[in-house]
């Protein structure tokens, strides 16, 4: 999968450490779902205190440019998601091809 840009003009610092860790997880070929939930519940949790803080014209700036990388973080989940379903499916094929020869 190609590597996804999380970053933007109104990044700060420590959001860049957690979109840095899961712009590398998005080149693995298999990537671990489960990390990819930590790092995206804990890339929320941090947005959520840092807005609270954040001036108002800031804030709707963040925002702005906010929505544009959640539709990609939306948009890989999607993918592994897919992937993850294709694969099951083919398990589930699988398994019913052995219990007919058995």
């Amino acid at each position: 999968m190609k590597k996804l840009i999380l970053d933007h003009s109104f990044t700060p610092s420590p959001l860049k450490s957690i979109n840095r860790d899961l712009s590398e997880l998005t080149t693995e070929n298999d990537p671990d779902e489960s990390i990819f939930l930590k790092l995206v519940n804990e890339r929320d949790d941090f947005i959520q205190k840092f807005l609270e803080d954040l001036p108002e014209q800031e804030k709707n700036n963040f925002v702005t440019a906010e929505l544009k990388v959640n539709g990609a973080l939306v948009a890989y989940a999607e993918e592994l998601f897919n992937a993850s379903l294709k694969q099951l499916s083919g398990l589930v094929r699988g398994r019913k091809a052995v219990n007919k020869y058995r």
